[in-house]
């Protein structure tokens, strides 16, 4: 295969990943557009073994035989997000109720875990503010063993910049790629910006303020240990005898 898989946790800067990964393979291949696409289920791997061309995949899970084909991939890009974040994210811009942002996110929780492990991933995490860096641009064309002159990698992160970002979607219905699907999403098969990524302020910490205790509770009892693994202790849900909340 000649993959470079994009794993993200949800609102982890994944999508900028995968349109930044897409011009940068597209500069290293001479000019020639990689295949991209988004991998859901295992039906979606089709034609991975094609190693005419490039492929470039953006997945938020890996499971039901998936995982199977992402860890053989090239190369991989993890980004990860505070998992409390991410749901409030779900919950915020899609419309997703509590539980369901929460199975989403574990989900991707667990493929995120299983390819960082590989020894041809990197990780990216988004409070570290990767997507405001130009040099990440250049660090992804290193990791896929490449490079690019330094106005080149500038003019693809300019590219990236949120007013561009917002321009492209205020005229998604527009383009020829984009499609709604049977839950009424727009967004546009080519970039994979979706309409709900519009007006996002990228916060951290919302979850501070938005999320109730007992919400944070679930989502640290159910994550602790990918919590921890990647940094986002201490947590914030064990309680003193006293009944107050405090972090450990």
């Amino acid at each position: 295969m000649s993959v470079l898989w994009c794993q993200g946790m949800f609102a982890s800067g994944s999508t900028w990943l995968y349109n930044v990964a897409l011009a940068i393979a597209t500069d290293l291949d001479g000019g020639r557009p990689p295949h991209g696409r988004f991998v859901f289920d295992l039906s979606d791997t089709a034609g991975l073994e094609n190693d005419a061309v490039r492929h470039v995949v953006k997945a938020h899970q890996a499971r039901h035989g998936v995982e199977a084909v992402a860890v053989r991939s090239d190369a991989i890009l993890v980004t990860l997000r505070d998992p409390r974040d991410a749901v409030v994210s779900m919950m915020l811009y899609q419309g997703f109720s509590f539980y369901r942002a929460l199975l989403n996110v574990r989900y991707a929780a667990e493929a995120c875990m299983l390819l960082a492990a590989q020894r041809q991933a990197v990780t990216l995490h988004y409070e570290l503010g990767f997507i405001d860096d130009p040099q990440t641009v250049g660090g992804i064309a290193r990791h896929l063993g490449g490079s690019l002159p330094v106005q080149r990698r500038d003019e693809i992160f300019r590219s990236t910049r949120r007013p561009a970002v917002e321009a492209f979607i205020a005229e998604l219905e527009r383009q020829p790629t984009t499609i709604t699907d049977r839950f009424g999403d727009v967004f546009d098969l080519a970039s994979h910006w979706h309409r709900h990524h519009a007006g996002r302020t990228g916060e951290i910490g919302r979850w501070r303020r938005m999320l109730y205790p007992a919400q944070v509770t679930g989502i640290e009892t159910e994550l602790r240990g990918w919590m921890e693994t990647f940094g986002y202790a201490p947590l914030q849900s064990i309680l003193p005898r006293d009944g107050r909340r405090t972090g450990r």
